[in-house]
């Protein structure tokens, strides 16, 4: 499914994939030369919830040459992608202690890990039923900018984080899928095992 997910410059969302599905999935991107992406999850290391990246993961992103897939100079293999913060105060702080600060807190943990390159703003407003002190609406960003501003960002790497970062990785989406295509990468056909209502027929329709 990765693989071709790859082939047709699709994105492969871990955001509600165990640790071990992702691992796989970092791993099947690398090889295909394509980015990955989180798109509603925050840093396990600042708040212990499942759905949110380890740090193991976090030091798997990263691009050493012009956000090409490729190896880092200490030799671990890296893959671009990008982790996009989750405000649900779940996922931030333990109950009654998410505010933006604490959001804050998550966006500097994936940029020291995995570097700012690899950080965007998830929110999940339009998936979640309450939210962090602070971080009420969309009209709020401009405080969480200022906040990381305070925090050393610079504005460059804020401009990363408000979509500069996850526009490089759609072009890398892209990117990776010309290159499979023109490499005469078929389409993955297989029909996954432990699905008894595959495949589905006209006839059953």
């Amino acid at each position: 499914l990765v693989h071709e997910l790859n082939r047709l410059g699709v994105l492969a969302d871990l955001s509600h994939v165990s640790d071990a599905t992702a691992a796989q999935a970092l791993a099947i991107a690398h090889a295909n030369g394509a980015p990955v992406l989180w798109s509603h999850s925050s840093a396990r290391a600042v708040h212990s919830v499942s759905r949110n990246v380890p740090d193991a993961l976090l030091k798997q992103l990263g691009a050493p040459e012009k956000y090409h897939t490729g190896r880092d100079g200490k030799g671990r293999n890296r893959t671009d992608g990008v982790v996009m913060v989750n405000f649900a105060p779940f996922f931030v702080a333990p109950d009654g202690e998410a505010t933006l600060e604490r959001v804050a807190d998550h966006v500097e943990h994936i940029g020291k890990v995995a570097g700012k390159e690899h950080v965007g703003l998830g929110s999940d407003f339009d998936g979640i039923g309450s939210v962090p002190e602070g971080l009420e609406d969309v009209s709020k960003y401009p405080a969480l900018i200022a906040e990381l501003h305070a925090r050393g960002w610079s504005h460059r790497e804020l401009a990363g984080l408000a979509g500069g970062n996850l526009l490089r990785v759609f072009e890398g989406a892209e990117r990776a899928a010309h290159v499979m295509q023109r490499a005469g990468a078929r389409p993955a056909m297989e029909i996954y095992g432990k699905r008894p209502d595959l495949p589905v027929y006209r006839e059953d329709l």
